[in-house]
């Protein structure tokens, strides 16, 4: 089968790299530009969409492409103009849409296994949680670099634990998906298990503001918001890439 155009997705990561540059310089154009990529990527999503006739997350590029769109749309709900929380923000965008350009453009049919409304709902709502602990650990950046205000704290005591709550809802539609896929509500596969101990390195994080012991040493918020990051990259690319075979397929 003849690969699908990427046409707007390819004006999207143009757009994308503007609104780096922007960022970059301090201009006030960034945020503009940003959401003018938002808006182009979506517009290649539905495109995507209508032809495989399903919700485009039916593969690798689809995937990460989709990761990408989460994360800018988290990125800018959440904007702030400080150059070092905008660029990396903006940069975890470039970097999920390069990846997916990398992949097979190649139209696939969905399979009757993703054809539940369970499935749009939970790899959705992964992403955005992915996109949140991103901007959560962009704030943690900003507050450990020498910005050490409280509405830097603040934003990532906020992001971390928005995070939890859509992860949260994300693993519920995704094992109530696995009973129709694979007849269990969990297995013990590698991305399903590296899941379940992300869930619980932000679950902690509750523990971390509420702890006695703990509210007097700040330090510890963000420096475990960046350390989750660093465990959803190993949730969501090192499980489909390094750890051997998986029944997810990304």
């Amino acid at each position: 089968m003849a690969p699908a155009p990427i046409g707007l997705l390819a004006v999207a990561a143009v757009v994308y790299a503007a609104a780096f540059v922007a960022a970059a310089a301090g201009a006030r154009v960034a945020r503009h530009l940003l959401a003018a990529a938002v808006t182009l990527h979506l517009c290649a999503t539905f495109e995507r969409g209508l032809l495989i006739g399903y919700v485009p997350l039916t593969n690798k590029l689809e995937s990460f492409s989709a990761a990408a769109l989460a994360t800018a749309v988290v990125a800018l709900l959440a904007w702030r103009p400080d150059r070092a929380y905008s660029l990396p923000m903006i940069g975890v965008v470039i970097g999920e849409l390069a990846a997916a350009t990398s992949f097979s453009r190649a139209i696939t049919q969905p399979p009757p296994l993703l054809r539940t409304i369970w499935y749009p709902l939970h790899v959705p709502l992964s992403f955005v949680a992915y996109g949140l602990w991103a901007a959560g650990a962009a704030a943690s950046l900003v507050w450990l670099t020498g910005g050490r205000r409280d509405e830097w704290l603040r934003l990532v005591d906020k992001l971390s634990l928005q995070g939890l709550a859509v992860w949260s809802v994300a693993m519920i539609c995704g094992s109530v998906w696995g009973v129709f896929a694979w007849g269990a509500y969990f297995l013990w596969d590698p991305k399903v298990i590296w899941s379940v101990i992300l869930w619980f390195h932000y679950a902690t994080f509750v523990h971390l503001r509420l702890a006695p012991s703990l509210v007097t040493r700040p330090w510890t918020r963000p420096v475990f918001a960046i350390a989750g990051f660093g465990l959803v990259f190993v949730a969501f690319v090192g499980t489909s890439f390094f750890f051997g075979r998986s029944t997810h397929a990304f």
